[in-house]
């Protein structure tokens, strides 16, 4: 676990990673809500697939439109996307003790056992205070991966 921490530092203190995390920060937030009319016509258009906490889902985009969670703040929400299939796996953990397992399903979904799976990953929330153990799980996790 000493490792996944070392690497988490680095990460954080790493020049680019924190220009990009602080221009992030600097964009304003934006609330937005659809009219009653569009969202009860597009509510029978569009499938979308939520993620609770403690939950994780993986989609065919040929299946769902989206696929989100909110309410990251003392949890994690962890999003992989093979970049050639478009296969995305949406994940919302609170406790290192679900990363091992729920990686390891999603990443079983994720990735194309025929060729050399090119993944997107992306890390949400999780204030610095609130998930100390979990962040380091995934990254640990996810760099020592073995191939599948």
């Amino acid at each position: 676990m000493v490792q996944g921490s070392n690497t988490l530092l680095a990460l954080m203190e790493h020049p680019i990673l924190v220009a990009a995390s602080d221009s992030f920060k600097a964009i304003p937030e934006r609330k937005f809500s659809v009219c009653e009319e569009s969202c009860s016509e597009r509510s029978t258009l569009s499938k979308c697939v939520y993620v609770f906490q403690r939950e994780y889902a993986t989609v065919d985009p040929a299946l769902v439109d989206l696929i989100g969670t909110d309410e990251a703040t003392t949890c994690v929400g962890l999003v992989i996307r093979n970049q050639q299939s478009g296969m995305t796996s949406v994940a919302h953990m609170d406790s290192p003790d679900v990363v091992d397992i729920g990686l390891t399903q999603m990443l079983s979904l994720v990735v194309d056992h025929i060729s050399d799976a090119e993944l997107d990953v992306h890390l949400i929330g999780g204030y610095e205070d609130a998930s100390p153990k979990v962040w380091p799980q995934i990254l640990y996790f996810i760099f020592d991966f073995p191939e599948m």
